[in-house]
């Protein structure tokens, strides 16, 4: 493996960045029984001598933006990145003058998926291929892992986006690489920051149904790739962290999580070699009130900042002899100062750009209260929704005019976020609040047994009168389907009756085979009510997770934001008794 000095940052780049060297090579087919210095300059200097006084290092982390550069709001554009880059700045500068302190900024992947600025990405004319990449480099990032949305670009895409934007270095040890990416990403990194070398290794989730897996873009298992680099690299280094887009652990279920998570890849590692796991994937704000037992495996420290830039993480590194984790919290974005300048210079020149597709009016809305965010808010999962009938019906039939043959679709509250302004203009700012996420378009086949158990399953999670409102994953069905929930509202499990496809009872149709679409997070954020409902007791439910899902590669927001456009708007909508609850 050979040794690379990183090309320099940005010369607008905020100061304080260090050197940086990348490994180039291949990290899975083998070990790794050397690095060697490619170039000149390349040559790191020799261990530090510590002067008996502690060096501390700073790691500011960010993971799973999903493109959240800034937060739509009913009161307008609200800054996120431009909060973050204010603490990158001020952190470096009382750092600047202090030999005994260095600051790294990183993050753990998920840069772009799910934002308003992926129309950047659709207009091939324009000077931006990727928003993220692009003001990650003048706030003076210093690594980032490739997350697995990044794989979504393709090989031409990724390497347009790193190639253009990218003025830090992306690492995926674990992704063998095609030839047109090999000098754009790498396996991993050494920064040499005030004299201290710290090496960066960095892992990408592994991919099931995913369009990016035909394009030769399938990552490995990481743990036989960190065995195979680990101790070529221990040599170059006194510090070293893994850049994870892994996802916590195998037991997680808001991120799917394939051959190991960050706790199973931590409990493999040899203990000390490793300082800390920065991590991404599974969106978790881990940390919070500083670090956890819990999230300490092995020896290793594990920290995740959730996810959208809700949170800014920070770590202290503390080498003093031996290294170790000494601090550990995280920072709520919402209650960091903006930096104006940086916001005025960066960011706001992006957001012009997409202004068109924020103002571009879509049509009217009906004046229906179900469309209200009050509604959303407090009754998504109580009954029949006309919003969730509007957008299941959305999905069969875009479905179908994309060639995906389905029977019908089933969503949850965790593929909307917003109402829309019932009786008023319709505009795109209102459909990206309304579908923020990055969710694609699975597919799963059943059978009418399948489908029937599926409609108890979902009697178990109504939102009832009088019990507090959790999120339980309750799914709402295309037109095709139609049921009645009874429920007793005493404890005892709610039962479904007249259930029926298309208008034939669904007792005469067990034998037959369905498909259905669904968003690819679905029930996903019920993780917690299911663990507590089966530990309390016996109940129907299924494990959707586990029927075998089949990525379409559609994304969920442009296919509705599509339906709705070719209907001038959001007006047919309604509930028509597809879902009938009664109370006994």
């Amino acid at each position: 493996m050979e040794l690379y000095r990183f090309r320099p940052a940005a010369a607008d780049s905020l100061n304080g960045n260090p050197e940086i060297f990348v490994l180039k090579g291949d990290a899975c087919s083998g070990p790794v029984t050397d690095i060697r210095p490619v170039g000149e300059g390349t040559g790191l200097p020799p261990r530090r001598e510590m002067n008996g006084r502690p060096f501390r290092l700073k790691v500011l982390h960010m993971n799973d933006l999903h493109g959240s550069l800034v937060r739509l709001s009913p009161y307008g554009e609200l800054p996120v990145f431009s909060r973050i880059a204010w603490r990158v700045r001020e952190l470096r500068r009382q750092c600047r003058h202090d030999p005994d302190s260095g600051v790294l900024f990183v993050s753990a992947g998920d840069e772009l998926a799910g934002s308003l600025f992926e129309g950047l990405l659709d207009d091939l004319g324009s000077s931006c291929s990727h928003a993220a990449y692009r003001l990650y480099s003048a706030a003076g990032l210093n690594a980032a892992a490739l997350g697995n949305h990044e794989l979504d670009l393709g090989v031409q895409g990724l390497r347009r986006a790193i190639g253009q934007e990218a003025r830090f270095p992306v690492l995926a040890a674990n992704l063998p690489l095609p030839e047109a990416l090999k000098d754009c990403i790498f396996p991993a990194a050494v920064l040499l920051v005030k004299g201290i070398r710290v090496g960066m290794i960095g892992l990408t989730a592994p991919i099931q149904g995913n369009r990016s897996a035909s394009q030769g873009l399938q990552p490995v298992d990481p743990l036989p790739v960190l065995r195979n680099l680990l101790p070529a690299l221990q040599e170059l280094c006194d510090v070293i962290l893994i850049l994870s887009h892994l996802g916590y652990s195998l037991n997680t279920a808001t991120a799917p999580v394939k051959d190991a998570g960050d706790r199973e890849l931590a409990q493999q590692l040899p203990r000390g070699v490793v300082s800390l796991i920065v991590g991404g994937h599974t969106h978790l704000a881990l940390n919070e009130n500083g670090l956890q037992q819990s999230n300490i495996v092995n020896g290793i420290p594990i920290v995740q900042a959730g996810m959208s830039g809700r949170y800014l993480g920070e770590v202290t590194i503390t080498r003093n002899g031996a290294t170790a984790v000494t601090s550990a919290r995280l920072l709520p974005t919402a209650a960091l100062p903006c930096d104006e300048g940086f916001d005025r210079a960066q960011v706001r020149p992006l957001l012009e750009d997409v202004r068109p597709l924020l103002e571009r009016r879509y049509g009217r809305v009906a004046s229906h209260p179900d469309l209200l965010e009050d509604a959303l808010r407090n009754d998504f999962a109580a009954g029949e929704s006309a919003l969730a009938n509007y957008l299941a019906d959305a999905l069969v039939r875009r479905c179908r005019k994309q060639g995906v043959d389905v029977d019908f679709a089933v969503l949850d509250a965790s593929a909307v976020n917003a109402g829309l302004p019932a009786g008023g203009t319709l505009k795109g700012r209102d459909l990206y609040r309304l579908v923020p996420y990055a969710d694609t378009i699975r597919t799963c086949r059943i059978d009418g047994r399948q489908l029937l158990a599926l409609l108890q399953d979902n009697a178990c999670r109504l939102d009832m009168p009088g019990e507090p409102h959790t999120e339980r994953g309750f799914l709402h069905f295309s037109r095709e389907v139609r049921y009645q929930i009874c429920a007793a509202g005493d404890g005892r499990p709610a039962s479904v009756y007249c259930a029926s496809f298309n208008g034939r009872p669904l007792e005469e149709l067990l034998e037959q085979d369905f498909v259905f679409a669904a968003p690819s997070f679905v029930r996903r954020l019920a993780a917690a009510w299911e663990k507590e409902a089966r530990e309390a007791g016996p109940l129907p439910l299924v494990d959707l997770r586990s029927w075998g899902f089949e990525d379409t590669g559609l994304s969920l927001r442009r296919e509705i934001m599509e339906y709705v456009r070719l209907q001038g708007g959001v007006l047919d909508v309604c509930r028509d008794g597809r879902l009938q609850v009664v109370y006994r």
